[in-house]
């Protein structure tokens, strides 16, 4: 029950001046459907708290059933769309939230899709890293949101969120100041780590849908090695976006009155991204990444332990959960299990490449023990073979 956002790709190079400004230069490389799931924007959201309270899941099932209650779907493989009306009448934070919420999912989809991130791989957010990481990357300031891994290394990639209050187009025609600041405030946090890898996502909501705006650094290479197969249309527009004066590269400008052709900044601002040189290139990188990936089976063992309504097998490995209703405005569309796995599944499972899952037609995530599954309300709840056939090469 794939799902899908309008995305549009771009390169991007960041080029100093002799005052000590920068300017930005986007180049749109083309735009397209962007595959995604509600189970991952579910997913990832989950990856944002702090290992210890996994355990809890009147949290998690209060958030669950709030987010899907304004991200929607209206039929399998139909565009992502939302509640804009209850989006717009909701207070700053409950718009924060599901903006930012949308925007951590849809990076995450983009990373799979163009950078060959996939679900057995590590990955963690900044806001809660365990303390061997934050020696890594420095525990305060304002940083990326996801640090993915790779099999050529970490990869920072940072999540925007914005409600357009324009009603006529999905994007708007021009670059943002904020859009600008934020890539500048990348490009200098990677600098400043050692050249580390880094994207950027924007995704827009409004009444004309959801998309979503990627940034590859041209410097990284990145764009060169990306899957484009998904792109309709090549791209025309090149954005030269120019300093204004020094002080913009620093700090954030106060935000003005929205308008009908302005949009309403869901982000959060601050200052520039926090710079604690590091040498994120050393061996050990990748062994603190484990040892993150052991406290939080150690976490998620607790969870499994107290987590007991619905109970099933994947892959020959047992799975409790519950299935929460996302009713919070009204009568619910969808329903989501979260499911926790006895332990990871055995080596010899090969799970089902991501053209394959669309075919099964089933919404389900998991990565390494945590299970997301997504149902239209009325379509009757998948049987635990659906879901591992969906999930796993059968023999």
């Amino acid at each position: 029950m794939t799902t899908s956002v309008r995305a549009r790709l771009w390169k991007f190079s960041v080029q100093p001046n002799p005052d000590g400004t920068s300017d930005v230069v986007a180049t749109e490389v083309g735009q397209g459907p962007l595959p995604v799931a509600l189970s991952r924007l579910v997913h990832i959201n989950a990856l944002a708290c702090d290992t210890r309270k996994i355990v809890d899941p009147r949290v998690r099932d209060h958030e669950v059933a709030l987010l899907l209650s304004y991200l929607t779907s209206s039929t399998p493989g139909a565009p992502l769309t939302a509640d804009v009306p209850a989006l717009l009448a909701s207070s700053g934070h409950i718009s924060r939230f599901v903006a930012e919420a949308a925007g951590l999912g849809v990076m995450t989809a983009a990373s799979e899709c163009l950078l060959g991130w996939s679900e057995g791989d590590a990955l963690h957010s900044f806001d809660v890293l365990p303390g061997h990481l934050v020696k890594q990357y420095g525990g305060g300031g304002v940083r990326p949101d996801l640090l993915f891994q790779l099999g050529t290394g970490p990869l920072a990639g940072e999540a925007r969120g914005r409600r357009r209050t324009s009603t006529k187009k999905l994007f708007p025609g021009k670059e943002t100041p904020e859009q600008r600041r934020r890539l500048l405030q990348l490009a200098e946090w990677s600098t400043a780590h050692a050249g580390h890898a880094y994207f950027m996502s924007w995704v827009w909501i409004g009444h004309a849908g959801v998309g979503v705006d990627i940034f590859l650094p041209a410097a990284d290479g990145l764009d060169s090695g990306v899957d484009r197969s998904w792109i309709e249309e090549p791209g025309h527009a090149v954005w030269d976006i120019r300093a204004e004066r020094r002080r913009d590269a620093y700090r954030e400008a106060p935000a003005g009155p929205a308008t009908d052709e302005e949009d309403d900044d869901t982000g959060a601002g601050g200052p520039l991204l926090h710079s604690l040189p590091t040498d994120v290139g050393a061996p050990s990188l990748r062994e603190e990444l484990e040892r993150a990936e052991a406290r939080t089976d150690a976490a998620l063992t607790r969870r499994f332990e107290t987590n007991g309504e619905v109970e099933g097998q994947v892959g020959g490995v047992l799975v409790r959960g519950r299935w929460v209703a996302a009713d919070r405005l009204g009568p619910a569309t969808h329903e989501v299990l979260l499911g926790v796995l006895a332990h990871r599944l055995p080596e010899p499972a090969v799970r089902r490449t991501r053209s394959a899952r669309r075919e099964q037609a089933l919404d389900t995530h998991l990565n390494g023990r945590l299970l997301t599954v997504v149902r239209r309300i009325g379509e009757g709840r998948p049987t635990w073979d659906r879901i591992t056939a969906d999930l796993l090469e059968t023999p």
